[in-house]
């Protein structure tokens, strides 16, 4: 005869050693901010004096303009990027739950970096950018105007992000439902993503005439005693990181 015994769950549960802070924070560290007005304005402004479609032999995107900017172009936007970039490493450390000493600095969370490469996309109705990642260690996306897809958006009936969405793809698709591998959004002006630069993602496209104009880039870092920085530069980077508001942290992969 077998014997059924009840299980008292709850007494089972009291025995659980529950670890504090135990989640594991995986995945890329992919960081959200809102630019200043006047880095919105200086790189919408210096791209429109670029030679159309000067970028297009190097891109992966179905767009007809694609431009890239000058040498004089790229020394000014270091100087006003390099606080997002220190900002992205060290809370990318704290994101890991790894342990720095930034006294004893090393290539691999130097915040020093090379600029590899800087475009401004024109993209256009039906227009796209297919599922594609970048060279370098870092890259980002900076948008500096954004068409109203509001009503397309609402009339959508697929199952993408939808129009003129954003998504970026991570892992392996035959995850459970409730592990997230994907990210979709829609931009919006003054928005700021930047991740790394082997994380895949793509643009949709959209019917409604417009022009969506966005900023892409590429970097690596260095080893923190290949470069140093002047107490003026240093000033200016301060000021201008006063400036920059974070609107959010990471994505949340697991």
């Amino acid at each position: 005869m077998i014997e059924n015994k009840e299980t008292n769950f709850s007494s089972q549960v009291e025995d659980i050693d529950v670890m504090k802070g135990g989640n594991l924070n995986f995945g890329p560290y992919v960081a959200h901010y809102k630019i200043h007005q006047h880095l919105l304005e200086g790189l919408l402004q210096r791209g429109d004096k670029s030679k159309p479609g000067s970028g297009n032999h190097n891109l992966a995107g179905i767009i007809e303009d694609q431009r890239g900017y000058t040498q004089e172009d790229k020394k000014w936007f270091i100087d006003h990027f390099q606080p997002y970039v220190t900002d992205y490493v060290e809370s990318s450390v704290k994101y890991s739950g790894q342990q720095v000493d930034y006294s004893k600095p090393t290539p691999s969370f130097s915040t020093k970096f090379t600029l590899i490469d800087l475009w401004i996309n024109y993209m256009k109705e039906n227009e796209q950018n297919p599922e594609h990642s970048h060279g370098g260690m870092l890259s980002w996306v900076i948008f500096l105007k954004v068409p109203d897809l509001e009503e397309e958006r609402r009339n959508y009936k697929g199952k993408s992000y939808g129009p003129g969405g954003v998504t970026f793809h991570y892992g392996e698709t035959s995850n459970p439902t409730w592990a997230q591998h994907s990210y979709g959004y829609m931009p919006e002006v003054g928005g700021m993503w930047i991740f790394p630069a082997q994380l895949r993602h793509q643009v949709t496209s959209f019917k409604t005439p417009g022009v969506r104009v966005s900023v892409s880039g590429n970097l690596f870092f260095n080893h923190p005693n290949d470069t140093s920085k002047t107490l003026e530069e240093e000033n200016l980077q301060k000021q201008n990181m006063d400036f920059a508001s974070r609107v959010a942290q990471n994505i949340k992969w697991g």
